[in-house]
């Protein structure tokens, strides 16, 4: 029988044995201690690095790939490609943690504006949806739980069923990102067979679920509706549908249409009969979360020609020029949300947000607290301060001969901080390189669609940037960078997460779902990889 070694989590306190055949990342879900796995634990990034105290471990040949001389000797490792061969201790930083966010009493939207209501009453305490009965239901009315499944974060928002005010919202980190922090991970995960699609769709459950119960205050049962709306890959993640054709050229996805199923169906403890729905996708990557961006948009649509961004992982971009929309998807990956970077995190406190560069580095945190890690607002804002002083080329190359910027191991990075880190923080030529690509992805996937609609970016009259790094970035870093075309700053507007707004007009309102299924057979997909220069534009695109 082989021997069992205890492994202690700080700071946790949580405890667990293994007998040496499961990573240490493995070992932390099995206890229910979510780590960040941006490459999904493959050894590729660093987000799930942790400090370990004990002299019995294996590693695999990757594991000190990335880390110093001086880290790798105070017990630095990658936890996914790490194994016990003994008692140990694992510390396990701020910025390596999948954090909750707590529900807070704000949304985008106050109110919802009824057209052909869902629900309507009935005898008792039901209420009846077409033929069907929902309830009973504590309560004056039923609630409806809106939800936008992102890829990183969930966000889900309560709305009273009769009035459609908007009671209560909030967000907690996606709880799939232990499987990958991107699409493709996720895919690469679910097409292993279909324990792995179970797993999926059984983590994203109990991120809907956990985000239920907050906003309820444990009601849940009150709710008789819910509404998601995600990326293609996404609702299919969370229906379990098959993700084969999503993974391979021309993106097919199983269904592009809405789906209603019962609540129950999923394990979901709302009130008898109530249903789940999921939005209808325009593309195989541009999925029920646009279509709700568009439908908030569309409300109060700008005048002339305009562009709708919804940046995130992955990033959808509509213009709306010569009387039609036309959209496009950008794989952008998780580094805007601070997911991929070796000192990246979510947007907590202790995260830098934002970089200036004089005489020397000045830095602001979330909260004010002592900097901990860089999350995407920052690694942009980072980015756009070293450019602007010429410490980083258009190339995005790292001069060695200037301030903060050292070599390690052969290869370039710019020195944060060594003042409030077990070991430095730095932001590496990786990381700059990161950005590059991400940035590039989504300023190509603008000026192809500008091309194919005969127009530059000095047709446009209103720049629109969704979603929630796009609501906190500074405009002028965007520019400094190349994420945005050099504009008018009055021109772009910064609109919030407006997926979630659409997601509270789709869970109350029959009229909203309609418009839905029209807005995904009348917008126009258009194909990124399709276009024959598709590679010179992007490449382009990477320069700053």
């Amino acid at each position: 029988m082989s021997q069992l070694h205890a492994i202690t989590f700080q700071p946790s306190g949580l405890t667990a044995t293994s007998d040496g055949n499961q990573s240490i990342l493995t070992v932390a879900r099995h206890v229910g201690l979510a780590l960040e796995s941006a490459c999904g634990g493959h050894g590729t990034c660093r987000s799930c690095a942790v400090r370990i105290e004990g002299q019995d471990l294996y590693a695999s040949s990757s594991q000190e790939h990335g880390f110093t001389d001086e880290e790798i000797a105070a017990g630095w490792r990658r936890a996914c490609k790490t194994f016990p061969a003994g008692d140990c201790t694992v510390h396990v930083p701020e910025r390596s943690s999948v954090r909750s966010v707590s529900a807070g009493k704000h949304a985008t939207l106050d109110q919802v504006p009824i057209e052909q209501p869902l629900l309507v009453p009935t005898t008792g305490r039901c209420w009846r949806r077409g033929a069907a009965l929902v309830g009973p239901v504590t309560g004056p009315s039923p609630l409806g739980l809106a939800v936008d499944l992102g890829t990183t974060n969930l966000a889900a928002a309560v709305v009273d069923m009769t009035s459609g005010q908007v009671l209560r919202s909030g967000s907690r980190p996606n709880p799939q990102t232990v499987f990958g922090g991107d699409i493709i991970g996720r895919l690469t995960h679910a097409l292993a067979g279909d324990e792995q699609r179970r797993q999926l769709q059984a983590s994203a459950v109990s991120g809907i679920a956990a985000l239920a119960d907050e906003l309820t205050d444990g009601e849940t049962t009150r709710i008789g509706e819910v509404a998601v709306v995600g990326n293609t890959v996404m609702q299919h993640l969370l229906l379990r549908l098959a993700v084969d054709g999503l993974a391979k050229v021309p993106f097919t996805p199983t269904t592009k249409a809405m789906v209603e199923r019962p609540a129950a169906d999923f394990g979901l403890a709302v009130a008898p009969g109530a249903q789940l729905y999921c939005a209808p996708s325009i593309a195989g990557f541009i999925g029920g979360d646009h279509i709700a961006a568009l439908m908030a948009v569309l409300a109060q649509p700008p005048s002339g020609t305009w562009a709708l961004l919804d940046i995130g992982t992955n990033t959808e971009i509509s213009l709306h020029a010569n009387g039609r929309l036309t959209s496009v998807s950008c794989a952008s990956g998780p580094a805007f949300e601070g997911a991929g970077l070796s000192c990246g995190m979510r947007a907590a406190p202790g995260a830098i947000d934002s970089a200036r560069i004089d005489d020397d580095l000045h830095l602001s945190t979330i909260g004010g607290q002592p900097p901990i890690g860089v999350c995407g607002s920052g690694a942009l804002s980072l980015v756009a301060a070293l450019r602007r002083s010429g410490i980083v080329n258009a190339r995005g190359r790292l001069d060695k001969d200037r301030l903060r910027v050292r070599e390690q191991s052969g290869k370039r990075e710019f020195v944060l901080t060594d003042e409030f880190a077990d070991t430095p923080l730095v932001f590496t030529q990786t990381d700059i390189r990161s950005i590059q690509l991400a940035k590039g992805a989504i300023r190509t996937g603008l000026d192809l669609l500008l091309r194919d609609a005969g127009l530059s970016s000095r047709n446009l009259d209103h720049i629109l940037v969704a979603g929630a790094f796009g609501n906190f970035i500074d405009i002028d870093d965007a520019i400094t960078v190349g994420l945005l075309p050099d504009v008018p700053r009055k021109s772009v507007e910064q609109i919030g997460n407006v997926a979630s707004t659409g997601a509270c007009r789709l869970v109350a309102c029959g009229g909203a779902r309609s418009q839905a299924v029209r807005l995904a057979a009348e917008v126009r997909y258009l194909e990124l990889a399709a276009q024959p220069d598709f590679d010179t534009v992007f490449a382009s695109n990477c320069l700053m």
